[in-house]
């Protein structure tokens, strides 16, 4: 079980609430958040954060080790205005609930944009 915190943090928990381990701080660099929101898990364990006031999601192994980001601020396809959660497919295909431009975006699972609703 994955928990974005109040601290700028992703904390990792076994299924009966033991602590595993955490990442992350405030910031905008690779591996820090600007108020993480929406968690996802895909079919191989990486992790995808919705980092909201950076306007980007990010990816993570399971146990906290940076991968890539994709996203910037804006209205552009692929870009966000605080990016609030983020879900998984089957397929593998991420959609994010871009909170502020007031739709959702399909990515590839390596950040490509596919289509946005409405």
């Amino acid at each position: 079980m994955y928990v974005a915190d109040g601290n700028n943090r992703i904390q990792k928990f076994t299924s009966n609430g033991t602590f595993i381990t955490k990442w992350g701080s405030f910031g905008a660099s690779d591996g820090k958040f600007g108020s993480p929101d929406g968690i996802a898990v895909d079919s191989s364990g990486n992790v995808y954060v919705a980092d909201s006031w950076n306007s980007r999601i990010q990816v993570y192994t399971n146990n906290g080790t940076f991968i890539t980001k994709w996203g910037s601020e804006g209205s552009h396809d692929g870009g966000f205005d605080n990016p609030s959660d983020v879900t998984i497919d089957s397929l593998g295909n991420v959609y994010v609930s871009d909170a502020f431009n007031d739709r959702i975006q399909k990515f590839t699972s390596n950040g490509t944009f596919i289509t946005k609703w409405p």
